[in-house]
């Protein structure tokens, strides 16, 4: 049986603050994370021997948990979303005082050999 490989890519970003904005949402990408756990990859991908990569866009609410998951990107389309998805609104990060946003994760889904 195949060893499954998982890699996970930060993507760079910039901290800003929002002046004059709600204190409710802060874009920043500086939050500890608590618990990552890697996604499962698919059966049929791994089967088919399928690899590939998805790119998602997320917010982090003050308790720490991950909201409004969104899909950025993904090669192929669609084969590795749903474990992206579920994978990353799994994940804990540090309490903060309120939810920040424009956190990037970009997941790679690579077989061993």
């Amino acid at each position: 049986m195949k060893a499954k490989t998982f890699s996970v890519i930060i993507a760079s970003g910039m901290a800003v603050s929002l002046v004059g904005a709600p204190a409710l949402a802060i874009t920043t990408t500086d939050r500890a994370a608590i618990e990552r756990s890697a996604p499962d990859y698919p059966r049929g991908a791994e089967r088919r021997g399928i690899e590939g990569s998805v790119t998602v866009s997320y917010a982090i609410d003050a308790d720490g948990s991950v909201v409004d998951a969104q899909i950025v990107e993904s090669t192929p389309a669609g084969v590795f979303d749903r474990a992206a998805l579920a994978a990353i609104e799994t994940w804990r990060y540090e309490a903060s005082e309120a939810r920040t946003e424009g956190h990037t994760y970009s997941l790679d889904f690579r077989l061993g050999q």
